[in-house]
């Protein structure tokens, strides 16, 4: 069995140490070690991502998530569909903001459980504050984005935000691309 020690790593190295191990060694029993409920759930979705089951148990102060990984066991996982999720803002739809947070919340999540995933995603407007170091759907950006989604930020919206510092996953575009983006795929707006 393969030990990956990801004990005192942050978000998102657990899940990129364990897309390392496994793309080396293509097949086997890998025990993943995390020290928090986070990197517990990144890594679980990030390998469900892939096509396999995993198995988690508590020990002295970490998790272990055991997967098996057999080439001939892996289901289809990680085809993208030739579709663009175009996100303008950090709520999801008009009223409440408390209740928009949640459902942006629960959207970028859902994103991660889809069979198909969507090629991109492009934050603008206030929607690139999805993609900074505080925002509450970060870890499922970044599963995304280990999964292959290309997460694609507004550099005017960046600048205009001023918090390029900030920026935790994808890479900043600018708006003459993301229309290119939008005319050329399925475009889906929450």
């Amino acid at each position: 069995m393969t030990i990956i020690d990801c004990i005192g790593d942050v978000c998102p190295m657990p899940v990129i140490k364990t897309k390392r191990a496994l793309a080396e060694a293509k097949r086997g029993c890998f025990e993943i070690h995390v020290d928090n409920g986070i990197s517990l759930e990144n890594v679980k979705k990030y390998i469900y991502s892939l096509g396999y089951d995993t198995n988690s148990i508590t020990r002295d102060g970490y998790f272990a998530i055991i997967v098996d990984v057999d080439g001939d066991a892996k289901r289809i996982a990680n085809k993208h569909s030739d579709s663009i999720v175009a996100i303008s803002g950090n709520t999801m739809g008009h009223g409440d903001d408390e209740l928009g947070h949640v459902l942006m919340k629960s959207f970028v999540f859902a994103l991660t459980q889809l069979d198909n995933l969507p090629q991109k995603i492009v934050l603008y407007n206030s929607g690139v504050l999805l993609a900074l170091e505080d925002s509450p759907v970060l870890a499922d950006l970044q599963t995304l984005s280990a999964a292959g989604v290309q997460i694609l930020s507004c550099g005017l919206c960046i600048d205009y935000f001023n918090c390029a510092n900030n920026l935790a996953v994808g890479e900043i575009t600018n708006m003459y691309v993301i229309l290119e983006m939008m005319q050329d795929g399925k475009v889906i707006r929450p």
